[in-house]
């Protein structure tokens, strides 16, 4: 069995998007102070004696140092020399979609601990989630809901105990605090402007497992990242994403407000892709608002169908749908959805055709046959093979 772990957890900055506020942080992000349990007890008392020293009374808080950063290297500096490491979770909130669900702050939550929980369960299979889940907190208090309600083994090794312990070994809770209010030196535009300088990823170093920047973006996104979705197929989704970029990256610089529609789409589309939506197909009235939004008419069901998926499928982008909608496939059994959900179209319409041809042939005691025209012969073969 693997050693036992401990994930202390804190964050920075919370839910809101009305970014003309002083008071609102253009970031949100989640740190985990990662600990073996057989450091637990040298970590918190190293800690402790490093709080004494620089706090004396007070707890460990990042915003009692502020901008005094030749005391924040001081006593990251110390803290570093200890047995922990570092995961942190950065949310952009400005590159999350205004017509988004994740504008709503439960949808937002949701969405940040699905992402939050995957990191540290593909990780870790032995692993007590710690943080402070009492108070003002809605951040920690939701994650707290969502981790409890995913408490499922992986397999009959995984020893995970995703709980929380409000008081124990909390010492460490303040280390996430200020790892977190550090990082944030190095994303939130309000923070950096303060930052005299200072890199806190560089301070932080090879304490640091892992930044995971959400919204991905072309140059962060990796394919083959591990994913708890058994059915992903990581050649697949290189495949259907490489063909993605290539159509935005071609075509950016366009005039032709179509094109620029279909951009808008799939741009809509990737982000769903790269960042691991729960919801697996995007709904067509979702997409079509989306255009809305951005300023452009309302388009009718066929007229987004026959104007921006087709003639993006035309582009040789490799689009799924199914009744629930479209997305950028990552999965086999999505591209298979495709191909059901165009069989049910495509066969019943060749049918139609091939009776309207029995019944002119008869008719005609087989004096025109409509497919004998050299520019029908595919549909003839197609009717061969659609009979075998």
């Amino acid at each position: 069995m693997s050693n036992k772990k401990y994930a202390f957890i804190d964050e920075f900055g919370a839910f809101g998007y009305d970014f003309e506020n002083p008071g609102c942080t253009t970031h949100f992000l989640i740190g985990a102070v990662i600990v073996d349990e057989s450091n637990l007890s040298f970590v918190s008392e190293r800690v402790e004696n490093i709080r004494k020293k620089y706090f004396q009374q007070g707890e460990i808080k990042s915003s009692k140092i502020g901008r005094n950063h030749k005391r924040r290297v001081s006593i990251l500096t110390e803290l570093k020399q200890l047995p922990f490491h570092v995961f942190a979770f950065v949310c952009d909130k400005r590159k999350i979609y205004e017509n988004s669900g994740l504008r709503y702050k439960q949808s937002f939550y949701k969405f940040l601990n699905n992402i939050v929980h995957q990191e540290l369960r593909i990780s870790y299979n032995n692993l007590t989630i710690t943080a402070d889940e009492v108070g003002g907190n809605d951040y920690l208090q939701s994650f707290a809901t969502y981790v409890r309600s995913k408490e499922i083994p992986l397999d009959l090794f995984d020893n995970s105990l995703f709980r929380f312990e409000n008081s124990k070994h909390s010492i460490i809770i303040q280390v996430a605090d200020i790892v977190c209010g550090s990082l944030a030196y190095n994303y939130d535009i309000r923070k950096i402007s303060e930052s005299d300088g200072y890199n806190y990823k560089s301070v932080l170093g090879d304490k640091i497992l892992r930044i995971k920047e959400f919204p991905e973006t072309f140059d962060t996104f990796n394919v083959s990242q591990n994913d708890l979705n058994p059915e992903y197929n990581p050649q697949i989704a290189d495949i259907c994403y490489r063909k993605a970029k290539h159509f935005i990256e071609t075509h950016n610089n366009t005039d032709d407000d179509e094109v620029k529609q279909q951009i808008a789409v799939l741009n809509y589309l990737l982000f769903r892709f790269m960042n691991k939506s729960p919801r697996k197909y995007i709904p067509t009235q979702e997409l079509i608002t989306q255009l809305v939004y951005l300023g452009y008419d309302r388009l009718s069901l066929q007229t987004f169908r026959n104007k921006i998926i087709a003639k993006l499928r035309d582009d040789e982008v490799i689009i799924s749908s199914s009744s629930g909608g479209y997305k950028i496939p990552s999965t086999e059994k999505e591209l298979y959805d495709f191909v059901n959900h165009g069989k049910s179209i495509i066969m019943p319409m060749l049918a139609r055709l091939k009776t309207c041809n029995d019944i002119i042939r008869m008719g005609t005691n087989g004096e025109i046959n409509l497919f004998e025209k050299a520019e029908y012969h595919s549909l003839a073969k197609m009717f061969d093979t659609t009979e075998q």
